[in-house]
C-alpha cells in the first residue's frame, strides 16, 4: 500500500468535507488547516500537524480561506521534510467529527424568506455563503426570478 497525505482547509475532525469555512463559520466550530495521512474515509484519517485559525466577526468566508490557504502553505513547509524522510508523528482525531457533502452546502444556497432566525444568524449565513466571486446564496423572487444575495461587512478601527 503507498501512504497518501492530504492537506486539509479545515480543523479535522470538524467539518471534514465541502468548504469547511462555511460551515464552521454557520456551526461556529474551529476552522483550521490539517494535514493527515489519508485513509478509506474522506478528509479522515491520522493528523500530522493541524492549527487553528482566527475567524473574527466582519469576515467572510473568502478572508477565512485565505487565512485557512496560508496556514496550509505555513504546515507545509513546517512538515515536509519529515513527511519524506517518515520522520513524523501521527495523532488519532479525538472523534469522528462531521462531514459536509456538497449537496449538504447546495441544500443551503436557496434562503428561505420565511425562516425566523436572529440577526446573528443571519448575519453569520449571509457571510459563511459570501465568497466573491462566486455567487451562492439566493432567493426566488415574487417574479420568479433567482436574486443572488451577498454580504459586505467593514469594520472601522
Amino acid at each position: 500500500s503507498v501512504l497518501c497525505i492530504n492537506i486539509h482547509p479545515g480543523l479535522n475532525p470538524y467539518n471534514r468535507g465541502w468548504f469547511p469555512q462555511v460551515f464552521s463559520i454557520i456551526n461556529k466550530l474551529p476552522i483550521g488547516a490539517t494535514i493527515h495521512v489519508m485513509d478509506e474515509e474522506i478528509d479522515h484519517g491520522d493528523i500530522i500537524i493541524q492549527e487553528e485559525v482566527e475567524v473574527n466577526s466582519f469576515e467572510n468566508s473568502f478572508d477565512v480561506y485565505a487565512k485557512v490557504q496560508k496556514k496550509e502553505v505555513e504546515l507545509f513547509t513546517k512538515v515536509i521534510d519529515d513527511i519524506l524522510n517518515n520522520k513524523f508523528t501521527r495523532i488519532k482525531p479525538n472523534s469522528e467529527g462531521n462531514y459536509n457533502s456538497i449537496h449538504d452546502y447546495k441544500n443551503m444556497c436557496e434562503i428561505d424568506l420565511d425562516k425566523i432566525v436572529t440577526m446573528r444568524e443571519a448575519i453569520d449565513y449571509l457571510r459563511a455563503m459570501t465568497h466573491p466571486p462566486y455567487k451562492n446564496s439566493y432567493f426566488i423572487d415574487e417574479h420568479g426570478n433567482k436574486v443572488f444575495v451577498a454580504l459586505e461587512l467593514e469594520k472601522i478601527s
